[in-house]
């Protein structure tokens, strides 16, 4: 079970890395850039250059192409940001919370989903075909073949041990005892009062 946990927590942390360097090249990109430390990083827009092409064909103004870059870079961050939570549910989670991973991968899906469509429209609406909607479509595939793999993952139950059980059971017979005797107590004293 701990190797499994570890492959899905790889495999997820791929996506993360993934969708988290698209998320900041739409972004950054188009302007020119971010200065980091003395660098110069997504300064090349090599990856988005047939998308500026595509918007400024169909006749999109630079706030619009903003609006367009603004969208795909939001529904990655959201994808990825999804996927983490999914990963931490179901790598350091419980039984249940091993469930509730998968909707949460499944709405990291959902949001790629939504920007590869998006770029889809206006690649095709522009009459081009780049890099970027290559990646939105790989992201997209990765992510689904990630969600259908988790769907046929094997959950074990919590174990809870009979020796647990038992502790349990101990534990409760002792604090119903403790009552019991407090409430004597308690009865007496009171008794004690009324006849005095």
């Amino acid at each position: 079970m701990i190797s499994s946990r570890l492959y899905y927590a790889s495999m997820m942390l791929f996506w993360v890395c993934y969708l988290s360097l698209l998320a900041l090249v739409v972004i950054y990109a188009p302007q020119g850039g971010v200065a980091l430390a003395g660098f110069t990083l997504f300064a090349d827009t090599g990856l988005i250059a047939t998308a500026l092409e595509a918007m400024q064909a169909i006749g999109l103004s630079a706030f619009g192409q903003s609006v367009v870059f603004g969208l795909l870079g939001g529904f990655s961050a959201a994808s990825a940001g999804l996927l983490m939570f999914a990963m931490m549910f179901y790598v350091f989670g419980e039984e249940r919370e091993q469930r509730e991973a998968r909707p949460l991968a499944q709405g990291a899906v959902a949001c790629t989903a939504l920007a590869a469509m998006l770029a889809t429209m206006i690649f095709f609406a522009g009459g081009e075909a780049g890099a970027l909607l290559a990646l939105e479509f790989g992201a997209l595939g990765g992510l689904f073949l990630t969600v259908m793999s988790l769907g046929q993952s094997h959950i074990e139950p919590d174990a809870v041990t009979e020796s647990d059980s038992i502790e349990l059971d101990a534990v409760i017979a002792e604090h119903a005892a403790n009552h019991a005797a407090f409430s004597a107590q308690l009865a007496s004293l009171s008794r004690q009062g009324a006849q005095s």
